[in-house]
């Protein structure tokens, strides 16, 4: 079975502050972290600022500062509340400091059995 991500993530924890302005115009900003990254997007937790699917969020994350639109909202029916998923709003943002790399092959994993069954006992 193949992945539907455009891009490998990886795990990491890693505290971002996350800034928008709210509908009253006013800067709403808190403190949050990754749970997995990519080469231009990530998950968040811990985001306590009111955002909606399509709004563009700001990351702060040390000196570095990008814009990220908001791609899906955790809850509490999913167990993801306080979640939310980014992407750059950059095609070349590199946010993250990541090294670009190629995706993974998809493993056969039935072929791969199929040859240790039928291999000579050693």
């Amino acid at each position: 079975m193949s992945s539907s991500r455009k891009e490998n993530r990886i795990t990491a924890v890693l505290p971002v502050r996350v800034s928008t302005v709210n509908q009253k115009g006013v800067l709403a900003e808190c403190v949050a972290y990754t749970l997995s990254l990519s080469l231009h997007g990530a998950q968040l937790a811990g985001v306590t600022v009111p955002v909606k699917v399509g709004n563009v969020v700001r990351l702060q994350r040390g000196r570095a500062t990008a814009n990220f639109r908001v791609v899906w909202i955790g809850s509490e029916a999913d167990d993801r509340p306080g979640q939310i998923g980014v992407a750059s709003t950059l095609s070349v943002s590199n946010f993250w400091g990541l090294e670009e790399s190629k995706p993974l092959p998809d493993i056969d994993l039935r072929a791969m059995s199929r040859r240790r069954d039928s291999a000579p006992p050693a």
